[in-house]
């Protein structure tokens, strides 16, 4: 019996395997990497809103492919900023999607 050639053929079948977990951590990696962003980047847009500096504010948008949408409410008004992540994982793609959306929401004060 050739160990060799049994141990040959079983790390070949586990070759896309691997590969596809590996794909797979690095795509939660990544969605959290960017959730963490967002979350700090969604401090900087809010300083931005309440400033008033829309031009600044649309620039840092468009630099880092966020939208935002503002809803008001009497004195409060709530800020979403929304980004895309695109997925690499082959199944995963299946089940997610081609993209994977975060969003973060702050709510301020308008006094």
């Amino acid at each position: 019996m050739n160990q060799k050639g049994q141990a040959l053929v079983e790390f070949l079948l586990l070759i896309p395997i691997m590969f596809v977990i590996m794909l797979a951590v690095y795509d939660f990696g990544n969605i959290l990497y960017h959730r963490y962003k967002l979350e700090n980047n969604l401090e900087y847009i809010a300083d931005l809103y309440m400033a008033g500096e829309d031009e600044t504010l649309d620039e840092f948008l468009e630099d880092h492919h966020l939208t935002m949408d503002v809803a008001q409410d009497k004195n409060f008004e709530t800020i979403y900023v929304k980004e895309e992540i695109s997925i690499l994982t082959p199944g995963l793609k299946n089940i997610i999607g081609d993209a994977y959306r975060i969003d973060a929401t702050k709510v301020v004060y308008e006094g």
